[in-house]
């Protein structure tokens, strides 16, 4: 019996990454099943693009209490302790010429100080209170803006959500149809058996088949494709949901109870990206007052009070109750009468700057007006697409049932057989096309502030 062999130093350190990486690599992977709702919870928790977001909110709270701070007095406080020894070896003669003395002469001193000073600015040329309403707006601007991110990383989650089923379900469909074409395979070679058709038959069936398992693998890549898109708007690694089978809606939208004006008026009023836009323009104006506070005086206030003592050396280095003690106040006012002309540059740019974020919002309220009433549109155009789609597969359905029944008693050649095959593939792949363009458009409207779901 032979001895057995010890793993080697590699196989023990790949085994050893395998146990650390292993957890990491499950947590990381997509639900085997996937829902919309899930999907976009884990986009929400996950998305980078909202936790850069959620930072920037935060800082913004973190400026608004600086600004609260500029209203209270500064306070500082002093310790000090000092000693100074020195050595004069040298000394200027009457005649001003440099002597050196008979034996040098040492000395030094010591000394202790502590102070406290309170400094105040009483008026900051209006400064203080223009920066706190500018912070404040900053912190609507930023709360804003997260809910705009959270809805475009809802809205795009949505879509690579229905694009990726759209996927699987086409591939789905692909799957029934290489049944359906062995099965007419399988008919057309009996037939052939007993010289009820031509050997152009099989061919056909042949070829039909052969169409179809490639339509299988192109639909495999962008199934695969799919996935990968919707691993990445969900904040996962792009490999991280082959295999993961999404789960269908039950019901679709209604698209009869679509009011184009009443939705467009919803969405002015909830859109988080208009009032972004609002919160901008309540910042540029806060801006703008800033900026013309600077023609106003600058009056500020100082109050400190201070003890100190001198030391001889022999004494100790550490006094912390020195006897000699001094107070102060004082007021100071500063007018700035000519700068330069930086002030009128300053109040142009923050003018300009408050017309150009109200030009933005007025251009922003009539794009989302004609996207919020295109989207209605074409909901009502693809609802009623979506009938029709569904009818035209009832009638090629029956038609190919017709067909292959006509076909087994000889009645039709495979030629028209083929065209009623060709004619539920497409039929199929429209409606499910259709279907999910139209979930896609509700997506699309629900963007702007929720309106629509």
């Amino acid at each position: 019996m032979g001895a057995s062999r010890s793993p080697g130093l590699g196989g023990l350190i790949v085994a050893g990454f395998a146990l650390i990486v292993s957890p990491v690599d499950a947590q990381e992977r997509l639900p085997a099943a996937l829902d919309l709702g899930q999907a976009v919870g884990l986009a929400l928790e996950r998305s980078p693009q909202l936790a850069t977001d959620r930072a920037a909110a935060s800082a913004a709270g973190a400026d608004r209490r600086a600004a609260w701070g500029a209203f209270l007095p500064t306070a500082n406080v002093n310790l000090g302790l000092n000693r100074n020894d020195f050595t004069r070896t040298t000394f200027e003669g009457e005649d001003g010429v440099s002597e050196t003395l008979p034996e040098p002469l040492t000395s030094g001193s010591q000394n202790a100080n502590q102070g406290i000073s309170l400094n105040w600015t009483l008026f900051d040329q209006g400064r203080r209170f223009s920066t706190l309403s500018q912070q404040g707006a900053n912190i609507r601007v930023a709360q804003r803006q997260l809910d705009d991110r959270r809805a475009a990383v809802v809205a795009a989650t949505s879509r690579a959500f229905y694009e990726a089923l759209r996927s699987q379900r086409l591939l789905d469909l692909v799957n029934r149809q290489i049944a359906d074409r062995e099965l007419e395979l399988d008919i057309a070679q009996r037939r052939y058996a007993i010289a009820a058709v031509e050997r152009i038959d099989i061919l056909a069936a042949e070829s039909n088949l052969l169409d179809a398992q490639v339509g299988l693998l192109r639909s495999q890549r962008q199934t695969a494709t799919a996935l990968r898109a919707l691993a990445v708007e969900m904040g996962y690694a792009p490999d991280a949901g082959p295999g993961t089978v999404l789960e269908d809606v039950d019901l679709l939208p209604s698209a009869e109870s679509i009011d184009p004006a009443a939705m467009a008026s919803a969405a002015l009023a909830q859109d988080p990206e208009l009032l972004q836009l609002d919160a901008q323009i309540a910042a540029a104006s806060a801006g703008l007052w800033s900026a013309r506070s600077a023609y106003l005086p600058r009056i500020s206030a100082s109050l400190n009070y201070g003890r100190s003592q001198s030391f001889g050396l022999a004494e100790s280095f550490f006094q912390f109750s020195p006897g000699d003690n001094s107070r102060g106040f004082s007021v100071s006012a500063q007018w700035t009468l000519f700068d330069g002309f930086a002030r009128e540059q300053q109040t142009s740019r923050a003018s300009s700057q408050r017309r150009q974020a109200e030009e933005s919002l007025r251009r922003r309220r009539l794009e989302i007006e004609r996207e919020v009433r295109g989207f209605a549109a074409e909901i009502g155009q693809l609802a009623e697409t979506l009938t029709l789609a569904q009818r035209s597969l009832e009638i090629a359905q029956e038609r190919l049932t017709m067909s292959r029944q006509m076909y087994r008693n000889g009645t039709i050649d495979f030629t028209a057989l083929q065209q009623a095959i060709s004619g539920v593939t497409s039929a199929e792949q429209q409606l499910i096309n259709v279907r999910f363009d139209y979930l896609t458009a509700w997506v699309n409207l629900h963007e702007f502030g929720g309106i629509g779901g």
